[in-house]
């Protein structure tokens, strides 16, 4: 049994669908982006977990489809509908900035945490409670899924990434801080916003 959930607030019904034994504590996109080391919703959320627990997370993301690569080679985007939820297996940093960056508060260790084993992508079929995407995915971590950099467009098409999100990556290296592992759902759109 998982003993917290983190939701984005956009994405609270899919959290409720997910894990339904579950009322999801619901945070801002913000807050899932902290500026501040250990300052904030999110590092209140998983300080107070005990290491080696299991943590659910649901955010928003982009849908690309499984023929990304292709539709990259031809600059439009595929058309195969999005998927309810897919379940994250591992991830692709492609931003510059994290949640350990920025000044540290006194008597708090500094390094960075293991990021091996993370994900729990079991935990979230044992849940059962929704359908999800039939493989477990990699999901790129991008700055901002409105408005994506040359190299993060470049490097998405060149590895034929299926999905992007903005706040996945800097809540999992938060919980991975606090020794948790995640058991992690992107609620993707499609992606129409290529330029």
């Amino acid at each position: 049994m998982l003993p917290l959930v983190i939701a984005e607030r956009g994405v609270a019904t899919t959290a409720r669908q997910l894990f339904a034994s579950h009322e999801p504590a619901l945070v801002e996109r913000a807050d899932l982006r902290p500026e501040t080391p250990f300052a904030g919703r999110l590092f209140s959320l998983l300080g107070g977990s005990t290491a080696g627990e299991v943590v659910g997370l649901v955010i928003p993301g982009v849908w690309r489809g499984p023929a990304a690569a292709a539709a990259a080679a031809t600059d439009t985007t595929t058309d195969a509908p999005a998927p309810f939820a897919l379940v994250v297996c591992d991830h692709v940093n492609l931003a510059l900035r994290g949640p350990l960056t920025g000044r540290w508060p006194a008597g708090v260790s500094r390094s960075f945490p293991c990021m091996t084993g993370i994900y729990q992508p079991a935990v979230v079929r044992a849940a059962g409670n929704a359908p999800v995407y039939s493989e477990d995915v990699v999901v790129a971590g991008v700055g901002n899924c409105e408005k994506l950099t040359p190299f993060e467009r470049r490097a998405l098409d060149e590895a034929g990434a299926v999905a992007y999100a903005d706040c996945l990556v800097p809540a999992v290296i938060a919980a991975a801080f606090y020794g948790l592992k995640v058991a992690a759902c992107v609620a993707p759109q499609t992606a129409h916003e290529r330029e």
